[in-house]
């Protein structure tokens, strides 16, 4: 079940870091913790007009739908036109439409539906950026380092959405909502910024593909990884749902502890970043994805047993879920071609996302008609079976693996 990454030669230091990955970390820090700031504040803001799990599933439901009908169409797009200027397109764009819900609620108008069409915005938007920020990732990043960018890069994506639900927390305690959904207009500000430094495209974007080729990964079964990358994306999605409803009906506590709660998530992403390439070293990219998935969904059993048991078990959790998402993330731009690599990103994202809603709308269901332990319970139960099905059927896939690094690649943009 072991499949290995193409690594550099023993004591070959891998090619300096270029301008696009100096960029396009920021970048992406800056676009996650904008669009979860938004989210979270939104969350919220339905919730305490509602006052059900199922409002507030409604709003991830909006968010999901957009990518899960249209990512796999984006990701054409982002394979046909320059990936940048869709980057740039894309965070233009979701600077305006988030500014529509902060002028909405200061001119004393009802905001809930306002919050429902903004975030269906800013997830069409998103829907488009995501595909064509990882093919972009595909064309910039030398092969000899997607590894190393891939933990990086999560670390990126995952801290800025979790800092945004702390921030986010503490914040909506002292100041309120309206202040963070203008905020986060400035975040996509800063990502442009970002990726208009980012400058052209190299002139020789093949030598990737060929590379790809040359290491045997595009052999790989890219529609089970990408599964498995679809799981992780359902556990932290959904939990992100249900964990406002622990927090505020199951523990009766507010943002404040909320915020703590992310917090504490950050810091477990952040180990895993740091820890990955010591981990895959060992166990390999596919394992540690498999044991990282399924850990998280049975660690996710013991979250709604006690506001302590949350505190304490949230850290290891998302420890486990890193690990698992660095992992498939590696494994997905490894083994792409670049030609395709939009589409393929596209396709994951529509599937992660489509999965995401239904499974939202199945944990929110049991959580109003009985406790929001059991919704736990079910998404726990759920992504484990799952996760360990898609793992069975990769056994006895044979190892790829390289002595000797892959072909330079240009660093130029």
């Amino acid at each position: 079940m072991t499949i290995t990454s193409p690594l550099p030669a023993i004591g070959t230091a891998l090619p300096p870091a270029s301008r696009a990955e100096r960029l396009l970390l920021p970048a992406t820090f800056v676009t996650s913790l904008g669009n979860g700031i938004q989210l979270v504040a939104a969350a919220v803001l339905v919730f305490t007009t509602g006052q059900s799990a199922l409002a507030v599933g409604w709003l991830f439901i909006a968010v999901s739908v957009p990518p899960a009908l249209l990512s796999l169409w984006f990701g054409t797009v982002a394979d046909r036109f320059d990936r940048r200027t869709l980057c740039l397109i894309a965070d233009l764009a979701s600077a305006a439409a988030a500014l529509v819900l902060p002028v909405w609620i200061l001119t004393g108008r009802d905001p809930g539906p306002v919050a429902y069409a903004t975030a269906f915005a800013l997830s069409l938007l998103a829907a488009l950026f995501m595909p064509a920020s990882n093919a972009l990732i595909k064309e910039r990043v030398h092969p000899a380092r997607v590894a190393r960018f891939s933990s990086h890069y999560e670390m990126a994506l995952q801290l800025g959405t979790l800092l945004a639900a702390s921030i986010g927390g503490f914040l909506i305690h002292f100041v309120g909502t309206t202040p963070l959904f203008m905020f986060n207009a400035v975040t996509f500000l800063a990502s442009a910024a970002a990726l208009y430094a980012l400058r052209s495209a190299p002139a020789v974007r093949e030598t990737a593909t060929a590379a790809t080729a040359a290491t045997g990964a595009a052999a790989a079964p890219l529609v089970r990884y990408g599964l498995l990358y679809a799981l992780c994306q359902v556990m932290t999605m959904v939990s992100n749902t249900t964990l406002i409803v622990l927090v505020y009906e199951g523990f009766g506590r507010g943002a404040g502890v909320y915020g703590l709660v992310d917090a504490l998530a950050g810091v477990g992403f952040c180990i895993a970043a740091a820890c990955y390439p010591l981990v895959s070293g060992r166990f390999g990219h596919l394992r540690t994805a498999v044991a990282g998935g399924v850990g998280c969904a049975l660690v996710s059993f013991l979250l709604p047993i006690h506001l302590a048991a949350l505190l304490v078990c949230v850290p290891p959790a998302a420890f486990l879920v890193g690990l698992s998402r660095v992992a498939m993330r590696t494994l997905l731009l490894e083994s792409v071609p670049e030609q395709r690599a939009g589409r393929l990103f596209g396709a994951v994202n529509a599937a992660g996302l489509g999965l995401s809603a239904a499974m939202t709308i199945l944990v929110a269901y049991v959580a109003d008609a009985s406790h929001v332990r059991y919704g736990f319970y079910v998404l726990g139960a759920a992504c484990a079976v799952a996760t360990i099905a898609v793992a069975i059927t990769l056994r006895g896939k044979g190892s790829v693996t390289s002595a000797a690094p892959p072909p330079p690649v240009p660093a130029t943009g």
